[in-house]
């Protein structure tokens, strides 16, 4: 289909560190210590394993090479 694919992301996650209940110790300048809640950075190269797949049936067109074609047992 000679198209441009993109997989991989980065995200920001305010979530999980909520779900967590992560938090660090800040000193800022004039205040007293207080704790805050971090930001997560995600990374994930293939993406998720639909987009992944959905990418590999579009480049593949169907016919799949000899490494991810479903065999027969």
């Amino acid at each position: 289909m000679d198209r441009v694919h993109q997989c991989a992301t980065v995200q920001l996650d305010f979530q999980l560190p909520i779900r967590f209940d992560l938090k660090y110790r800040s000193s800022e300048a004039g205040a007293e210590e207080a704790f805050k809640r971090p930001v997560m950075v995600h990374r994930a190269i293939l993406g998720s394993v639909e987009r992944m797949f959905a990418v590999l049936c579009e480049h593949y067109g169907g016919k799949w090479p000899l490494w991810i074609s479903p065999g027969r047992s």
